[in-house]
């Protein structure tokens, strides 16, 4: 057995040494190695010592499996014994995921208890984030469930000793107490022909056996085909620019993380005025963006149902900013086609647009790193919903990118961009940045770049200067003998270039 995988065996080991027979008696632990196909899995991971925040789990290499099919570790002192743990007190995290059912559709509350850091993801979208250390600490928010399949995440870690705790209650349905949230409560009867969803039958497809698209009872559902339709339509609509494009972060041989976003102009969309004590304007969106290889497979697909309300104060506002939407894929090297389709429900219209885009294999393993560069609009709040696998979210914010090649004299242009040390290297890593105009250097500078943050990436936001012309901007990051390089083009109005209309 070589030293890495006798390093896993230990923490397996050491994290499932309670049997599956204490959770059957109610005893709190992480889980078993014993498998069950209707709970949780729990994927395990090393940490470094000192870490403050979860870590970024593509980044990381998982060293074993356990299931439950609930968690319920109470706060407790380490000199309790950690549930479930022999050996590992601490640098640990686990990234738990599964499914549960809802047959009574309504209003459920979660409750989520951490020590130290934790977040709840339903469906993909954070509820509850208790990041970082810290005591125990509690948060509880609500969410409306509607009938079908759910997904669940748990991503917990534990860095000093000292006090553990991972518990997840629920309340909502049926039963309106609280309780531990348990997969055994959550899932379907085992014949798919007894399914309900309040009261009527569930469609079911016999040869799968598995939910069909019928009981997608989310709008987006029903809104693909009609993207859909725009798609194959010849010519295809373009009522308004559909702008598309993609931001490739940590890479590896097996592929990136990556940022797909589409932006639509908001000049471009129709409005609603609602008369109320403040009056709001509505804007209604339906998106579609298949990413589809060179052979024309789709290889990830983003649909989202977007209708939301603006003051009518700040409606003048938005509506000169693009309306920017972002979906975390990860993508395997290769060519890529993005073919995106935005409904505008309120003024019944469409637009369509295609963009090419290119994930490269590293040219090496190991070494440091570099993600795309990304021309930043604007930064704003996350929002209780962002992804957080989205690279475009940073520490709570959204990066929101400018998809748009001419921007406006008036912009003041911000680049964004991660660079990934090689952290095996003592070599202090430095930046280079050059700007162009026309193949002609402009200007150059290179300085050290600061230490890396909790999960050893340094994110990196630097001013454009705002000179009219035809710019390519070249970032160098370079680390010992190793280097890595990119490149954008983007316009600024003036020297007569026209800005956008």
């Amino acid at each position: 057995m070589n030293s890495n995988a006798a390093a896993a065996w230990l923490l397996v080991s050491s994290l499932v040494a309670a049997p599956c027979s204490a959770q059957d008696k109610g005893v709190a632990t992480f889980g078993s190695t014993v498998v069950i196909p209707s709970g949780l899995r729990g994927l395990i991971y090393y940490l470094r010592p000192g870490e403050a925040w979860l870590p970024d789990f593509s980044r990381l290499r998982p060293v074993g499996a356990i299931y439950t099919t609930r968690l319920n570790v109470p706060p407790q002192d380490f000199s309790l014994g950690f549930p479930g743990v022999t050996n590992r007190f601490e640098w640990f995290a686990i990234d738990y995921s599964g499914r549960f059912w809802i047959d009574k559709p309504g209003r459920y509350q979660f409750q989520l208890t951490s020590d130290d850091g934790a977040k709840l993801y339903i469906d993909d979208r954070v509820l509850i984030n208790l990041d970082g250390q810290h005591p125990p600490e509690t948060e509880t928010h609500p969410i409306q469930l509607d009938c079908g399949v759910h997904h669940i995440r748990v991503s917990y870690f534990q860095g000093p000793r000292f006090q553990v705790a991972l518990l997840l209650l629920v309340s909502g349905g049926v039963n309106k107490k609280w309780r531990l949230f348990d997969t055994e409560e959550f899932k379907p009867p085992p014949n798919p022909e007894d399914w309900v969803c309040d009261g009527k039958p569930v469609p079911y497809d016999p040869r799968r056996r598995t939910l069909t698209e019928a009981l997608q009872r989310d709008r987006a559902a029903s809104f693909e085909a009609e993207a859909m339709a725009a798609l194959s339509a010849q010519p295809k609509p373009r009522d308004f620019a559909v702008r598309s494009a993609a931001f490739c972060f940590w890479q590896s041989a097996a592929g990136a993380q990556t940022s797909i976003a589409l932006a639509v102009p908001g000049t471009g969309l129709a409005a609603t005025r609602v008369e109320r004590a403040v009056p709001i304007y509505r804007v209604h969106l339906a998106l579609l963006a298949l990413v589809k290889d060179a052979e024309g497979r789709v290889a990830d697909k983003f649909v989202l149902d977007a209708p939301f309300e603006v003051p009518e104060s700040e409606y003048a506002a938005v509506r000169t900013h693009d309306l920017v939407f972002s979906h975390p894929a990860h993508l395997a090297p290769g060519r890529y086609t993005i073919e995106a389709a935005v409904l505008d429900l309120e003024g019944r219209r469409a637009g369509t647009g295609t963009a090419q885009i290119t994930v490269d294999t590293p040219a090496q393993r190991g070494g440091i790193g570099l993600s795309s560069l990304v021309l930043v609009d604007r930064i704003e709040a996350a929002g209780p919903n962002a992804d957080a696998a989205d690279p475009l979210i940073f520490e709570g914010k959204r990066v929101v990118p400018n998809l748009d090649p001419l921007m406006d004299p008036s912009a003041n242009p911000v680049l964004y961009f991660v660079v990934y040390p090689d952290m095996a290297s003592q070599a202090k890593p430095t930046v280079q940045v050059q700007f162009f105009d026309s193949g002609r250097l402009l200007a150059g500078q290179t300085a050290a770049l600061p230490a890396p943050d909790a999960s050893g990436a340094i994110p990196m936001f630097l001013a454009v200067a705002p000179r009219p012309g035809d710019i390519e901007l070249k970032v160098t990051v370079t680390q010992g003998e190793d280097s890595a390089a990119g490149s954008l083009h983007y316009r600024l109005a003036g020297s007569g270039l026209q800005p956008p209309k």
